[in-house]
This record gives C-alpha cells, sequence and structure tokens, in this order.
C-alpha cells in the first residue's frame, strides 16, 4: 500500500521528504501540545525547519567533537 504525498512533499526526483501519515502525526502533536491546527502546508513547512535545525544542530555538534578530538591528538603528540 502507498502513502499518499501533498504536492509540495515532492522533491524534484518525485520522492516524498515527508509522508502524509507523517505530516498528520506532526499535526496531531501540534493540536495536543500547543492548540494549533496546521493544514498539511503549514505542518510541512514547520516540519521541515524542525529537521533543518536538528541537521545544523548536529552537525555543529560533529564538528566541534572532531576539533576537540583533534586538540587532544595535538597535544598528545605535542607532549611527545
Amino acid at each position: 500500500m502507498m502513502k499518499k504525498q501533498t504536492p509540495s512533499n515532492i522533491d524534484e526526483n518525485g520522492r516524498a521528504f515527508i509522508t502524509q501519515e507523517e505530516l498528520d502525526e506532526f499535526k496531531e502533536m501540534a493540536l495536543k501540545e500547543h492548540g494549533v491546527h496546521l493544514t498539511d502546508e503549514q505542518a510541512f513547512k514547520q516540519g521541515f525547519a524542525l529537521f533543518n535545525l536538528f541537521d545544523y544542530v548536529i552537525k555543529q555538534v560533529i564538528i566541534k567533537k572532531r576539533e576537540l578530538r583533534n586538540e587532544k591528538n595535538f597535544a598528545k603528540i605535542s607532549n611527545l
């Protein structure tokens, strides 16, 4: 069974970023947690923005951890 996809939710290759089921879950959370009724378009935009925020934060954490690891490795080499 194929999941429904909204037109704004399709990339240039015809793949869905977010399924209708995921949009519905997000809309349900928005209603339950904040009392806000979202359209599919609003849910998609807000969900995608949230995804991008998490993506950015995770990438920054990875960069910082790599920098810290490199500093520790440099300190070890410098103490030889």
